[in-house]
Parts: structure tokens; sequence; C-alpha cells
């Protein structure tokens, strides 16, 4: 079969070979990375904060006792104060 406006097919050419790449990792200038006592720290606080549990157990089955015997009560006041002081300091 022959297809007008192609020109033949010349011969097939070798690509260029380049030299292989070098995995020397013995080099002069080796990276370093350095971390701050500081991000140190900050690393181990985020882990163990990981690592805690969603829901104190122990803090709610001491309220839901409370709750059952009738002792736990809600100061209304005390709660509307701290809501506020605490807006006031994410203002900031």
């Amino acid at each position: 079969m022959k297809i007008d406006g192609i020109p033949p097919v010349g011969g097939v050419q070798p690509i260029s070979k380049t030299s292989p790449v070098s995995r020397d990792n013995k080099s002069s200038e080796q990276d370093k990375v350095a971390v701050s006592d500081n991000a140190q720290v900050f690393q181990k606080l985020i882990q163990k904060a990981k690592e805690l549990p969603d829901v104190r157990e122990d803090r709610v089955k001491a309220i839901t006792e409370q709750i059952a015997r009738g002792d736990f009560s809600l100061d209304g006041d005390s709660i509307a104060a701290s809501m506020l002081s605490s807006e006031k300091t994410e203002g900031k």
C-alpha cells in the first residue's frame, strides 16, 4: 500500500548513549538536617497528645455518677463568665 504525502521511513538511527549515573554517596558535601531543641520538645508534646484518648472515660464516669446521685449541678453564671473571658482572650 502506498500513502501519498508521507515521506518514506529511513533506517532506524540509534539514539546517543549517555554515561550511567554514578551512585557514589561518598561526596564531600552531604545534606544535613538540624532540628532545634524547641522543635524536638514540640514534636514530643505532639506525640504525647496523640496518645491521649479522645474521651476521658474516668471524667465521664464520675460526672455520670454525680448526675445519677443528683449531686451534679451547673452554675450558669460561672459558665457564661468563662465563655466570655475565653472569647475576649481569643479575640486578641
